[in-house]
């Protein structure tokens, strides 16, 4: 597959399990539930094994050391996933398939931006 093409699977995927803002007014009512017991695609499952494949996982450690990412709000920092990967690969990628993970809330920071002015970035956490 495509490098192109799992980038845009991935986007379909993550666009409908999307946790943010807007979605947490939504579940206070106004959601119907018909709406919340939709079952994954057959599709969807396989692209959450993909994404939790080996080989995929040490791609994303590789960026995020690449833009010598910053630690969330668990400060958490990259040489410290190695080793908590290592010891909880097996349970995050159980909750990760199971769709039982929930990640914790977004560091919010900002940053210059080179025209001048700053940029809003939100920095996740890798651990539950």
């Amino acid at each position: 597959m495509s490098e192109q093409r799992q980038k845009i699977q991935l986007e379909l995927a993550l666009r409908g399990t999307s946790e943010g803002e807007a979605r947490s007014v939504l579940r206070q009512g106004t959601e119907s539930r018909m709406a919340e017991s939709v079952t994954e695609s057959p599709a969807t499952e396989r692209l959450m094994e993909e994404i939790c494949e080996a080989g995929n996982l040490r791609k994303a450690l590789q960026q995020v050391r690449a833009n010598k990412g910053a630690p969330g709000v668990d400060g958490m920092t990259v040489n410290d996933l190695v080793e908590y990967f290592g010891r909880h690969e097996t349970e995050l990628r159980r909750q990760l398939l199971e769709g039982t993970y929930r990640p914790q809330p977004v560091r919010r920071v900002e940053i210059p931006k080179p025209e001048g002015g700053m940029r809003k970035l939100g920095i996740p956490t890798v651990s539950a």
